[in-house]
């Protein structure tokens, strides 16, 4: 099993809780309750986008491509 490490933002919501954001995988975003828990959220969620670009045969992205994004 390959392991990979993506940068993940995590900030407090208004309401409470806390809202996390891979910005290298768009559209992969968690919440939760405590930080711990929206962690472990995302995590899954991570997880969830990379099984589903392997099966559908796709490039998975790196954490570096968000420098280079930023970059251009």
């Amino acid at each position: 099993m390959k392991t990979y490490t993506y940068t993940v933002l995590l900030s407090p919501k208004e309401d409470g809780g806390y809202k996390a954001y891979c910005p290298s995988l768009p559209g992969c975003r968690a919440f939760g309750g405590t930080r711990k828990e929206a962690i472990r959220n995302i995590r899954a969620s991570i997880s969830h986008r990379l099984d589903a670009l392997i099966f559908m045969g796709r490039r998975i992205p790196r954490d570096t491509d968000l420098a280079n994004r930023a970059a251009q």
